[in-house]
C-alpha cells in the first residue's frame, strides 16, 4: 500500500466496535475491507446493495471521483434508510490491487478502531456529501449519459456471473423486463 495512506475506512450496522475482525469474503478469503474513501465506506455500511441496485464507481480521488446510481424509483430508500458506524482504521497493513477495484483495500489481520463515527441515516448522509461534491449522487430517472435508463448494461454483467457460477435469479426478480433481453444476448454469447 502507498506509503502515504495513514488511515482507511470500513463501514458497518455494527456500533461499539473497537476491533474489525477478519470474515470470508466475495474473493473468498479471509479479509477486513477497506476504501480509501469515507463516502464509498459509508455506501457499504449497507449490506442490502449490490450492483443490482445501483451503479458504483470511482476512488474518491479528484481524477477519479465516486459516482452512485439509483437503478430504478425508490431503491435508495430501501437500500440506505438505516443507520451505522464509519470506522476509522490504520492504513499500515491495507493492500491494494486484490479486489479489482483501487477504491478497495484488504487487510489479512484483524484490526484496531482508531475512531467511530455514528452516521444516524446512510440515505440523508449520502445526499449531504454530494450536496458536498465528495461523491455524485443520481437518484432515478437521472443518470450519466453513459448508463442507460433501462440498465441494459447489467446484462453482460449477469451472464459473467452465471458463467462464474453464481446464482442470478435475484436479476430476474429485480428486472423481469430484461429476460428477453437477457436471453438474446445468452445465444448470441454461444
Amino acid at each position: 500500500m502507498d506509503e502515504k495512506v495513514t488511515y482507511v475506512y470500513h463501514g458497518s450496522t455494527h456500533k461499539g466496535l473497537t476491533k474489525i475482525k477478519k470474515n470470508k469474503s466475495t474473493h473468498g478469503e479471509l479479509w477486513v475491507y477497506g476504501t480509501l474513501s469515507k463516502a464509498i465506506s459509508i455506501i457499504f455500511i449497507s449490506d442490502k446493495g449490490s450492483d443490482l441496485y445501483y451503479y458504483l464507481s470511482g476512488d474518491g480521488t479528484k481524477n477519479n471521483p465516486v459516482v452512485l446510481v439509483e437503478r430504478k424509483e425508490n431503491m435508495f430508500k430501501d437500500i440506505f434508510n438505516i443507520s451505522g458506524s464509519l470506522y476509522t482504521l490504520s492504513g499500515k497493513n491495507f493492500i491494494s490491487g486484490k479486489t479489482g477495484w483501487s477504491a478497495e483495500v484488504v487487510s489479512d489481520s484483524n484490526e484496531n478502531v482508531i475512531s467511530e463515527e455514528h452516521i444516524d441515516n446512510v440515505f440523508e448522509e449520502l445526499k449531504k456529501l454530494n450536496d458536498a461534491g465528495q461523491l455524485k449522487l443520481y437518484l432515478y430517472p437521472n443518470r450519466p449519459d453513459f448508463l442507460p435508463l433501462d440498465n441494459s448494461d447489467l446484462i453482460s454483467k449477469v451472464i459473467r456471473w452465471e458463467k462464474s457460477g453464481i446464482n442470478i435469479e435475484q436479476f430476474f426478480k429485480v428486472y423481469p423486463e430484461l429476460k428477453e433481453q437477457y436471453l438474446n444476448a445468452l445465444k448470441e454469447n454461444e
